[in-house]
C-alpha cells in the first residue's frame, strides 16, 4: 500500500511511465497518433486509473526499464525545445492548450509527489537540488491557487514554505491570470514546512488548516485540489 489507497508502488511506477510516454509524445508534436490523444475527457480521480489497464500484468523490471528509456527521451526533447527557443503550444491534461514548459512543469511536480508517494512506503529518499524544489514550490502553490478560483476570485496570500529555496512565496493576480512570486518580502499570511504544505494541498497527509496552524476561508479555498487530486 502506499499514500495513494488503490495503488501499488509498482502501479505508480507504471503511472509515471504513463506520464513520461504522454510527455514524450506532447513535446515531439505526436500526441494525436497515441493511446492520450483525447484529453479533453480527462479526470484527474478516473484517467490514469484507466491508463494502467495498458501495462497490467507488467513485471517491474520491464516497468524500470521503461521509465528509463522514456526519461532519456523526455532529456532529449527537452534539450531540443530549450536549444530551438521553442514557443510550441501543446496539448495538457484536460484539453487545455499550453506552453511546452508548463506542460513539462505539470509532469516535474506530478512525478515529485508520486516519488514521495513511494518513498514513504518503501522508506528510502533521495535529495533533490534546490532547482527542483524552487519549481515544485512555484507550480505547486500555483495550481493549488488556480484550483482554489472557483469562488470567483483569487487567493492574495504570502505563504512562507519553511526550508524551501526561497522560503516566502506570493500568490496573486485575478482568476484567469494567477501568479507566484518567489522570494516576497512582505510578512507571510500562512507558514508551514515546504514538502507537508505542497503534499497537503495536493491531498496527502493532514489537511492544510493543521499543517500551517490556521483555519481560515483562504485556506479553505487553497485546499479545494485536494477534491480532484489522485
Amino acid at each position: 500500500p502506499t499514500r495513494c489507497p488503490d495503488w501499488t508502488v509498482h502501479d505508480i511506477a507504471r503511472h509515471l511511465a504513463d506520464v513520461a510516454e504522454l510527455h514524450v509524445a506532447a513535446l515531439t508534436g505526436s500526441l494525436a497518433h497515441t493511446r492520450f490523444a483525447d484529453l479533453d475527457d480527462f479526470d484527474p480521480a478516473t484517467t490514469p486509473g484507466q491508463w494502467l489497464r495498458h501495462s497490467a500484468g507488467r513485471p517491474p523490471e520491464q516497468t524500470i526499464d521503461t521509465l528509463i528509456e522514456l526519461t532519456e527521451a523526455e532529456h532529449d526533447s527537452l534539450g531540443r525545445l530549450i536549444d530551438a527557443g521553442a514557443d510550441t503550444v501543446v496539448t495538457g491534461p484536460l484539453g487545455g492548450r499550453w506552453h511546452w514548459s508548463v506542460l513539462s512543469l505539470h509532469i516535474l511536480w506530478d512525478a515529485w509527489m508520486h516519488e514521495r508517494d513511494m518513498s514513504a512506503t518503501l522508506r528510502a529518499a533521495r535529495p533533490q537540488s534546490p532547482t527542483v524544489q524552487r519549481l515544485v514550490a512555484l507550480y505547486g502553490l500555483l495550481v493549488a491557487a488556480s484550483a482554489a478560483t472557483g469562488s470567483g476570485e483569487a487567493p492574495q496570500v504570502t505563504v512562507r514554505l519553511i526550508g524551501s529555496p526561497d522560503d516566502t512565496y506570493e500568490i496573486s493576480g485575478a482568476p484567469d491570470d494567477v501568479r507566484v512570486t518567489a522570494g516576497a518580502t512582505s510578512p507571510p499570511h500562512l507558514s508551514g514546512p515546504f514538502e507537508a504544505v505542497l503534499e497537503s494541498v495536493a491531498g496527502r497527509g493532514p489537511r492544510l488548516a493543521e499543517v500551517v496552524g490556521a483555519s481560515t476561508p483562504t485556506v479553505e479555498r487553497l485546499s479545494q485540489l485536494t477534491t480532484i487530486m489522485k
